[in-house]
């Protein structure tokens, strides 16, 4: 996750400024999102893998790491919404790519919190929207992300 995590905070700037200003202001609030939120999940995922490294972590953080945790993952949900939104109306990358990223996301969030795995820290609980939106999500992401690819190696290549 946290690969994933950094990698969307350096390529959306380049997925958005492709589509740009076509996507109007929620593709780029979105964008900005997604990025921001991203980038504090990813620093927070840093910092705790490097706590792991030199010691055992307590089982609850400090409650300024509990807030940045859910400001960076509400942001970055937040920003996905817009952003996929901002894809289905610009048309420039496929609509359906917007769609999946859409629908991954609800999956992941609204099935897990369904079945209580959004809120146990128990491994009790299978993560099915995890399993289920996260793929759906990705898939999306990397379509949009191939277009981009590909349109711009036919542009310098033309």
């Amino acid at each position: 996750m946290l690969v994933g995590f950094v990698g969307m905070v350096y390529g959306m700037p380049g997925v958005h400024a492709y589509q740009a200003p076509t996507d109007g202001p929620m593709g780029k609030w979105g964008a900005l999102l997604i990025r921001y939120g991203g980038g504090v999940m990813a620093l927070l995922g840093v910092i705790f893998l490097a706590w792991e490294a030199v010691g055992d972590p307590p089982e609850e953080g400090p409650g300024v790491v509990d807030a940045a945790w859910m400001v960076g993952f509400a942001a970055f949900a937040i920003g996905v919404i817009l952003f996929a939104i901002g894809i289905i109306k610009a048309r420039v990358l496929p609509p359906a790519s917007g769609v999946l990223m859409l629908v991954g996301l609800v999956a992941a969030i609204g099935i897990d919190m369904a079945t209580g795995a959004f809120f146990e820290d128990d491994s009790s609980t299978t993560e099915w929207g995890f399993f289920i939106g996260v793929p759906l999500f990705a898939l999306g992401l990397a379509w949009a992300g191939y277009t981009v690819w590909k349109g711009r190696r036919s542009a310098i290549a033309g």
